[in-house]
């Protein structure tokens, strides 16, 4: 490893530690005083950094909840990873899993019983999971000649694949949380596979 490498990774430990420090504190007030009680600048002070500093890992507020580097980092590393014999919809499941098995448990809850609360956090969610099946859209496509019709078929697998998985998710936390959210996930999947002939 090179010395510029080894800042490299450095830096982006630092980094990595700061969202940390950041998400870990918004959490934690979140619970406390409930999500709309809590401002940036009480989040920033928590975490022990300044308000632009908190601006400069998260642009709103809300982003505390539904952005996370490492699952974002997971999901796209999955879909990276075509497996030999993987079908279209057993690779968008497999990646969507192994992206909700990247979030810690401990945020995991406390995120999605606010998400289930906050209409803000659901509208921000909204958008991203837009963004995400847009990119999961392009990698099925990648490859194969872009017809209306296969891009018809990328859109139809993404959209029942992710919304299989809201399902799964809203019925895990109104259950209890009795298993893990991944197992409810596979659950629902194998619904989706069983009707779908998959």
């Amino acid at each position: 490893m090179t010395a510029r490498d080894a800042e490299s990774n450095l830096r982006e430990r630092r980094k990595r530690r700061t969202q940390n420090a950041i998400i870990d504190a918004a959490l934690q007030l979140f619970e406390e005083k409930g999500y709309d009680a809590v401002s940036v600048e009480e989040i920033a002070a928590a975490a022990d950094v300044s308000p632009r500093t908190f601006y400069r890992y998260f642009p709103a507020k809300e982003d505390v909840l539904v952005v996370d580097p490492e699952v974002e980092t997971a999901m796209r590393a999955a879909l990276a990873e075509r497996r030999p014999h993987e079908t279209d919809v057993d690779l968008v499941a497999r990646s969507m899993i192994t992206a909700l098995a990247a979030r810690r448990p401990e945020r995991a809850r406390g995120a999605y019983h606010l998400l289930d609360a906050t209409p803000a956090l659901q509208a921000r969610m909204h958008q991203l999971v837009w963004r995400d099946q847009e990119h999961v859209v392009e990698v099925l496509l990648t490859g194969a000649p872009r017809t209306p019709e296969a891009e018809l078929r990328a859109r139809v697998i993404t959209h029942a694949v992710t919304g299989t998985i809201r399902v799964a998710v809203v019925a895990w936390i109104q259950s209890g949380q009795r298993s893990t959210v991944v197992a409810h996930c596979e659950q629902a999947l194998t619904f989706l596979r069983e009707e779908f002939a998959y």
